[in-house]
């Protein structure tokens, strides 16, 4: 619980942002669709780029603190500040200007959570050597992902709400500065807990290591075909999860005439709360069967409800997306038996190569989720402006509501079903990764007897 807490403010960051940065920088900073896109893109690219070096560093970093975790208290600090600049932007006429500062203070975001959550995740993977109980370390990292979802996501509707009218250019600026105050304590505050929790178990590896350059393990891990295969599923499923945030407000308003706090009320925060209850619910199937097949239904389950129900939905009622939200929230639970499933994926590598490399292979991981993200948000500005979205309208003609719908709806969902059909060519049985197991074991054992 202590090492998951982080994740929250991660989290709460990612998805602010996801939901409503671009709304913001459109409708209230009045900044070009495609501008916005190309910004946010350039920085999630940054993003993706920097998060193997990271991983790297922390491979090979050696402090009294451990190797992951001053970078966990660094990061924390430095995203904190960064979220705190994002929503309060100065007065700005030109669209140069307002391009250029959400560029420098975007790569400022992204810089400072490349720093935390490389080392993160990696260090969720060292906590524990048996399989089923790193399935329930992620589990509790999912769990805290999830209540930051929902600060993420309910504070600044909540506050928006609370001001009076929802559609005052006044009333929204201050709720996203507000909230960005709010989320930007959650994140301090969970990332000095994580590192006073985890203080002891942050553990430098016993045995030597090999000094290899970093473009030659770069290219070692990219030759992992076990790696490849769910790297890219995983990538596939997360433009659709991309595509699905950033276009989540669009589709409710304009396609369905719901209010924002009465979407992320009635809608949203149900969603998250099912699937943080299915949490249990995943980690006792994966371990009672298996993690791939259950892994594959949850995703292709999610994919395939989101491409029927979407774009069939009557206007202006909530209970029909509502009952989606449940049975979604049901199958999207199932998420965090990938992050395990990478886990099993280092010990092999370790079998094969003998090195100990988490902080590589979740930042390449980072790195491909960061790809497919600045793809599914230029691609959303890009696709507003293609289907003839009027930026500042107050209301948008049927046929933007029905494109926006089969975005949301086909358009997400393909690729839901699309990375859960590639998992399946994924190789590794949890019977092999027990014998794996077995043998890094004896290895290990050896190692402190001599």
């Amino acid at each position: 619980m202590g090492y998951g807490s982080a994740e929250t403010g991660i989290t709460a960051v990612q998805l602010f942002t996801q939901i409503y940065l671009l709304k913001y920088y459109t409708e209230i900073v009045g900044l070009n669709s495609s501008l916005a896109g190309i910004a946010l893109s350039i920085s999630v690219l940054w993003d993706a780029i920097s998060d193997p070096l990271m991983g790297r560093i922390s491979d090979h970093t050696h402090t009294q603190w451990g190797r992951r975790r001053p970078y966990i208290l660094l990061g924390g600090v430095l995203l904190s500040l960064a979220v705190l600049l994002l929503f309060s932007p100065p007065h700005l006429t030109t669209q140069l200007g307002k391009f250029s500062y959400l560029l420098t203070v975007y790569l400022f975001v992204n810089t400072a959570m490349t720093i935390i959550s490389v080392p993160h995740i990696a260090l969720g993977g060292e906590l524990s050597f048996e399989r089923n109980e790193r399935t329930s370390v992620f589990g509790w990292r999912l769990f805290f992902s999830n209540i930051g979802m929902l600060i993420g996501m309910i504070v600044p509707a909540a506050i928006l709400q609370s001001l009076g009218d929802e559609s005052s250019k006044e009333n929204i600026i201050t709720s996203r500065t507000v909230a960005g105050e709010i989320v930007s304590l959650v994140i301090l505050f969970s990332s000095i807990t994580t590192f006073l929790v985890t203080r002891g178990r942050d553990n430098v590896r016993n045995h030597s290591e090999q000094k290899i350059p970093f473009f030659t393990a770069f290219v070692s891990v990219l030759k992992n075909k076990m790696f490849l295969i769910l790297l890219f599923a995983f990538i596939i499923a997360t433009i659709g999860r991309t595509f699905n945030s950033a276009i989540a407000l669009y589709y409710y308003e304009y396609r369905l005439g719901l209010k924002e706090s009465l979407v992320v009320i009635n809608i949203l925060l149900p969603f998250f709360l099912v699937l943080i209850l299915s949490i249990g619910f995943w980690v006792w199937i994966a371990k009672k069967i298996g993690k791939k097949i259950p892994a594959f239904l949850g995703v292709f389950g999610l994919g395939l409800l989101t491409v029927i129900v979407y774009p069939l939905f009557p206007y202006g009622e909530l209970r029909p997306p509502l009952i989606a939200a449940f049975v979604g929230g049901i199958c999207a639970g199932s998420i965090l038996i990938m992050d395990s499933i990478l886990t099993d994926v280092v010990d092999y590598d370790e079998f094969k190569t003998g090195e100990k490399r988490e902080g590589l292979y979740f930042g390449i991981w980072k790195m491909g989720v960061k790809f497919s993200q600045a793809f599914g948000i230029a691609l959303t500005g890009f696709l507003l402006d293609a289907i003839g979205f009027q930026n500042g309208a107050t209301t948008q003609s049927q046929e933007v509501g029905f494109r926006l719908a089969m975005i949301f709806g086909p358009g997400v969902g393909f690729f839901f079903i699309l990375g859960s059909i590639l998992f399946l060519f994924f190789p590794l049985s949890d019977t092999k990764h027990i014998q794996v197991q077995r043998i890094l074991l004896k290895r290990n054992t050896k190692r402190t007897k001599v």
